[in-house]
C-alpha cells in the first residue's frame, strides 16, 4: 500500500478558510454592486485552485510526498497546473490586497 504524508490539520483549516473568506467577500463585493465580473472571476479561481491541486494530487504523488513537496516539485519540472495554482493563489492574494485598501480609502476618506 502507498505511505503519503500530507500536511498538518492546522494548515488545512487557515487554507479552506483563506478559500472560504475569499468566496464569501466575493459574494459581499457583488451584493455592493462594484465590479461585478472581477468577483465573479474570483469565485471561479477560488473554486477551480482546490479542485486542480487534489485532481493532480491524487494522479502525481510520490510516495512520501505532501502537498506542498508535489507543488514544488511540479513547479521546478514546469507542470501547468502547478503554474496555474501559483498564479491563482497570486490573484487571490492581489484580490484581498485591492479589497482592503479599497476599504480603507472608504473608511478614512483618502484617495
Amino acid at each position: 500500500m502507498y505511505n503519503f504524508e500530507t500536511l498538518p490539520q492546522w494548515f488545512w483549516v487557515i487554507y479552506y478558510s483563506f478559500i472560504l473568506l475569499t468566496i464569501g467577500g466575493a459574494i459581499y463585493s457583488i451584493k455592493l454592486k462594484r465590479h461585478v465580473w472581477v468577483p465573479l472571476f474570483t469565485i471561479l479561481v477560488a473554486l477551480s485552485i482546490p479542485v486542480v491541486g487534489i485532481i493532480n494530487g491524487i494522479e502525481t504523488r510520490m510516495e512520501n510526498q505532501d502537498e506542498l513537496e508535489q507543488w514544488i516539485f511540479h513547479l521546478k519540472h514546469g507542470s501547468s497546473w502547478a503554474y496555474y495554482l501559483l498564479f491563482g493563489y497570486l490573484y487571490l492574494c492581489g484580490w484581498w490586497v485591492s479589497m482592503v485598501r479599497s476599504n480603507r480609502r472608504k473608511v478614512t476618506g483618502s484617495i
